[in-house]
């Protein structure tokens, strides 16, 4: 393993956030692997995206905000390695768990996120900062999902895990952190290009829309799929007024933010999706729904987050380039492609195949453009080109 002076080490963002890369470009092996991928690939798909991509998102957004809260230094070379490490090793946590002890798998597979909400903790203990402590119980949260789905693979709970329960909880974290990064990023940019145009963020309209996305998942898990529905398009319709007043079509001039916008869309358009394949499915199924969630919100949010560390810098912006939008593109047309599935003649070729490839494709192009943002001096703000970085 690389020794801690290495720059890969020197920032949490470097190495998860292409780890995040790595585990989103082998998620849909499942559907182009000759043969599938073990026992239960469709499990493994859905694991590997949400704690593989997402864990390591999360991990390495929070760690990157972490001493912008704190106003201490940056988490530790160690902490970093150790991480990844752990990380890494909690991959191996789903194939390995039917030839392995129980209680080894799970420490595989959980270790990762004790780690991450430790450090966490202690610094945000220390520094005072009380109101971020909502994040360790979503870390929690993710650490429950990721042993319920271990659990359900080897059937040691009587009923199995709802998906769709993960993945509204990873639409409500990134609602969250997302939903107050986006503007934020946003307003700093309106200051210095349109003063006379300013960025309008309605927090009652988000807190109707957390408040609303949890009826529904709550319904859903009920097995009252119809006023489950019903909140949930209720909750993306909110969402969808609270991004009238984000001034989204100014950031067409800017693409580092626009992708931010184009991603943040998939927030509205997944819970409505949703909640209209809970009421109609048969119009639209629920698996394909469900990847306006997945795809959508949280690879896309995690692409365009995660390549602002990797953007060059120029006159207090960020230059996306020519990769970065490439894959972005790739991205997001492939979350489209999949949505749309189901009404894709039957004598067309598999549009689940081709949207796997596009998917495949776009994150192998972003992680091509993120090599550069593993060595070399780190910029600061790492994710922001304004010295007076937002707090999110």
């Amino acid at each position: 393993m690389l020794r801690l002076d290495h720059p890969l080490w020197q920032a949490a963002h470097r190495p998860l956030f292409f780890c995040a890369g790595l585990a989103a470009l082998f998620a849909p092996a499942v559907w182009l692997w000759p043969g599938g991928l073990g026992t239960d690939p469709l499990r493994w798909h859905l694991h590997e995206l949400l704690f593989g991509m997402g864990g390591a998102a999360v991990g390495g957004y929070l760690l990157t905000a972490l001493p912008n809260w704190t106003g201490a230094g940056r988490v530790s070379p160690q902490s970093v390695r150790a991480l990844t490490l752990l990380w890494l090793l909690a991959r191996l946590a789903l194939p390995l768990a039917e030839s392995l002890p129980f209680v080894l798998v799970l420490t595989m597979a959980l270790a990762y996120f004790a780690a991450l909400a430790l450090i966490l903790t202690r610094q945000l203990i220390t520094a005072r900062v009380w109101r971020r402590l909502w994040l360790i119980g979503a870390i929690a949260g993710l650490a429950l999902g990721d042993a319920a789905v271990l659990a359900d693979t080897l059937g040691r709970r009587e009923t199995a895990l709802d998906p769709l329960a993960l993945v509204l909880l990873f639409a409500v974290l990134i609602s969250i952190i997302g939903g107050r990064a986006v503007p934020a990023f946003t307003r700093s940019w309106l200051q210095t290009t349109a003063p006379h145009r300013p960025l309008y963020d309605n927090r009652l309209l988000s807190f109707g829309a957390l408040i609303a996305t949890a009826l529904g998942g709550g319904m859903a898990l009920a097995g009252q799929t119809s006023a489950a529905g019903t909140w949930l398009v209720a909750a993306g319709v909110l969402h969808c007024l609270r991004l009238i007043g984000w001034q989204s079509l100014r950031t067409r001039h800017y693409p580092a933010l626009l992708m931010l916008h184009l991603a943040w869309l998939w927030v509205p358009a997944g819970l409505i999706l949703i909640g209209t394949a809970l009421r109609h499915p048969q119009v639209l199924p629920l698996p394909a729904a469900a990847h306006g969630l997945t795809m959508g919100v949280m690879g896309l949010m995690i692409l365009a987050i995660a390549g602002r560390a990797a953007m060059a810098r120029q006159s207090g912006r960020l230059l996306a380039g020519r990769g970065l939008a490439w894959a972005f593109a790739l991205v997001w047309l492939a979350t489209l492609l999949r949505i749309l599935t189901p009404f894709v003649p039957q004598n067309w070729p598999d549009p689940v195949v081709a949207s796997a490839a596009l998917w495949m494709l776009g994150w192998s192009i972003f992680l091509c453009a993120y090599r550069s943002a593993l060595h070399g001096p780190l910029p600061f703000p790492i994710l922001s080109a304004q010295r007076s970085e937002p707090t999110v």
